[in-house]
């Protein structure tokens, strides 16, 4: 079988998307060896994956997204335009869209779709990528055969707000961190190096809206109240758009030296971020699986989640689901994760049997299915 694939979402800095896009691509590579791969970035074809835009791209990239408001008004037809002239000499069987919206394709189509909160929540994400998604995405649904969600959360809103069959949806989930578990030293000698305290709460995942981290601080603030030697909270991750109400409550809740924000961190770095801390906290509003919370199992973290949307279809019984908006309720975890190792020890082993249940592995025959499928379609 020979499969094109848009991969555009490698050459981003990643969050989710591209991880998705990288990790995928590579197990399909290695679990299904005898099958062809061509991939699209934007302008070019190539049977390599790459991770990183070329010098020119990256550039271009940047100085659009500064230049113009709405810059997918220009990149967007220029990148259906290549793709339309390169993807009928690919001769593939199946064409995989990883972002959503597929591109003009004559022929067997699929498409991750990843949640719906663009729909569910437009006003946490930037006016240009509503534009766009309103542009694009609901006059492309009919050209796709089928379509992957990453939870049955998605597969179901997908189809409610869309009207798409259940049948035409098929559920994928995701895997963690590709990497190994670092060792002991590893660990002590990257506690030293990021100057980390020897006990920390963490969070990780983009700065922005929808992650809710404004109520986690404020959770944090009245849990200090009552135990001043909690351990502090790290955020790890990039502040992307509509970041600042996060920094706000850092400096109303005067948590400066209490409240460590990292800002980007190498896809290299995460496992040492994750088994370094003492628990994980994830209060999203709305997650189509919400990957750090499997990341955090994985390494044996104690969890506690928001108890809305996929997380409880991911974490399961492994942790603590909290209302999103119940700050009492967050304040109380903190204290029990902090103070309570029983609870602590519980959790962690329930964190690493639950992991087991998901693998980049099983993604990748599982999708190899959905191709299958899908070409049936046609023969």
């Amino acid at each position: 079988m020979r499969v094109l694939l848009d991969a555009f979402p490698l050459l981003a800095p990643k969050s989710g998307v591209g991880y998705y896009a990288l990790n995928l691509v590579k197990a399909l590579a290695q679990e299904f060896s005898e099958d062809e791969y061509v991939y699209f970035y934007g302008r070019r074809f190539s049977r390599e994956i790459l991770e990183a835009a070329p010098s020119f791209d990256a550039g271009l990239r940047t100085f659009l997204k500064k230049s113009f408001k709405k810059p997918y008004r220009l990149t967007q037809p220029v990148k259906e335009l290549f793709f339309r002239l390169g993807a009928p000499f690919c001769k593939a069987d199946v064409y995989h869209e990883l972002n959503y919206v597929p591109l003009p394709y004559k022929g067997p189509q699929v498409a991750t779709v990843f949640d719906m909160s663009l729909k569910r929540y437009p006003m946490t994400h930037p006016a240009d990528r509503r534009a766009y998604f309103e542009s694009y995405f609901p006059k492309r649904l009919k050209n796709a055969d089928h379509f992957i969600t990453i939870s049955d959360f998605s597969k179901r809103e997908l189809s409610e707000l869309y009207g798409v069959p259940l049948e035409k949806i098929t559920t994928v989930y995701l895997g963690g961190l590709s990497q190994g578990d670092p060792s002991p030293e590893e660990v002590a000698a990257f506690r030293k190096e990021k100057n980390l305290p020897e006990r920390y709460f963490l969070y990780c995942g983009n700065l922005e809206p929808r992650k809710n981290l404004p109520l986690l601080i404020a959770a944090y603030s009245l849990a200090l109240k009552k135990e001043p030697l909690l351990p502090p909270l790290v955020l790890v991750g990039s502040p992307s758009w509509l970041s600042e109400d996060i920094f706000s409550a850092i400096r109303k809740e005067s948590l400066g030296e209490k409240v460590l924000v990292t800002g980007y961190v190498p896809y290299g770095d995460l496992p040492l971020y994750y088994a370094g801390a003492t628990a994980f906290f994830f209060p999203s509003l709305y997650e189509g699986f919400g990957l750090p919370v499997l990341e955090a199992m994985e390494k044996g973290l104690p969890v506690a989640a928001s108890d809305c949307s996929s997380i409880p279809e991911v974490l399961g019984d492994a942790g603590l689901l909290i209302p999103p908006e119940d700050a009492g309720g967050w304040a109380e975890a903190l204290l029990r994760l902090s103070g309570d190792e029983i609870l602590r020890r519980e959790l962690s082993k329930k964190s690493l049997e639950r992991a087991k249940l998901f693998s980049w592995q099983r993604a990748a025959r599982e999708t190899r299915a959905v191709y299958e499928k899908t070409l049936s379609l046609y023969f």
